[in-house]
């Protein structure tokens, strides 16, 4: 494993592009989550996101539109626009591309995993999620809302 493969709450993320190998600054990490896995509504403030779904199946909402992907579709979420994401099936893959601090708040926010894997599961407390709030915004990142169902 290196410092790329990273246990981020209960999701495996590894960072296939860093930030520091490319002059825009843009980041690229795959994503392994299970059933469940869940990101509240949020904001970018100053960074573009992008979604490419390899495996699996979710649940998202952008702005007003709620909707379900799958492997093979593609779209890309503009900064300053909420959003949240719900896993639908037994396990999903997808990957990010962002020009921001997406990829930093990922660090600060996890650890090097020790396999690529699905980390231990841990229950997410709620002391756990007020200290991702804290490095996200940190990041320019903002919560702004619940999950999605």
């Amino acid at each position: 494993m290196t410092e790329n493969d990273r246990w981020f709450m209960n999701a495996y993320l590894k960072i296939l592009l860093p930030q520091t190998q490319n002059a825009a600054g843009v980041s690229l990490i795959e994503h392994l989550m299970a059933e469940g896995f869940v990101v509240p509504l949020h904001v970018h403030n100053a960074e573009d996101e992008t979604f490419y779904i390899l495996d699996g199946a979710f649940r998202f909402k952008v702005a007003e539109r709620t909707f379900e992907a799958g492997a093979g579709e593609s779209f890309h979420v503009p900064a300053g626009t909420i959003h949240a994401f719900r896993v639908i099936s037994p396990v999903a893959r997808f990957m990010t591309i962002s020009n921001g601090r997406f990829e930093t708040m990922v660090r600060e926010g996890s650890v090097e995993a020790a396999e690529a894997a699905l980390p231990p599961h841990a229950a997410f407390t709620e002391a756990d999620l007020e200290k991702l709030a804290a490095i996200c915004n940190r990041n320019g990142i903002e919560f702004v809302g619940p999950p999605i169902d």
